[in-house]
């Protein structure tokens, strides 16, 4: 499971890095929609219904989830069903937290994690931070200092 998996959706591809520190971030839910995860039922839920119970739209059933994976079954007639804690439990796996080294930063402009290289120690208040210039992007860097 630690391979990369690239799947081909229409003209664009979507690659899935697993265990790597590159994230994947399309169909990633909100806090709002995150809390209701729980709430999901070991029952076979319909595209709809599953937007419809955590708060997001059926198009990204099929522009996101699916490509990516997630587990399903289909009927002869074509139509789809997602049993709730299989997509909880598949959710949780492929949406982990990303866990950064002491030398490492996410750049918001290129979404990736870069090594921060010559970082500068600024402080605002009692907010202490580093700040650097992401290598990809030029972009500036700011990771918090914890003491």
């Amino acid at each position: 499971m630690g391979n990369i998996v690239a799947i081909m959706v229409n003209v664009s591809t979507i690659t899935v890095q697993i265990n790597d520190k590159s994230p994947v971030l399309r169909g990633r839910l909100k806090g709002n929609q995150l809390r209701k995860l729980p709430a999901l039922l070991d029952m076979h839920y319909t595209p709809s219904e599953l937007a419809k119970a955590i708060g997001f739209t059926r198009r990204q059933v099929y522009r996101a989830y699916l490509p990516l994976g997630c587990p399903h079954e289909k009927d002869e007639a074509g139509h789809v069903f997602i049993n709730g804690h299989q997509f909880k439990q598949w959710y949780r796996e492929i949406y982990k937290k990303l866990k950064l080294d002491e030398n490492e930063g996410f750049c918001l402009a290129c979404k990736c994690v870069v090594k921060l290289f010559k970082p500068v120690n600024k402080q605002r208040g009692n907010y202490q931070y580093w700040e650097a210039i992401c290598p990809n992007c030029n972009g500036k860097i700011a990771k918090a200092i914890t003491r």
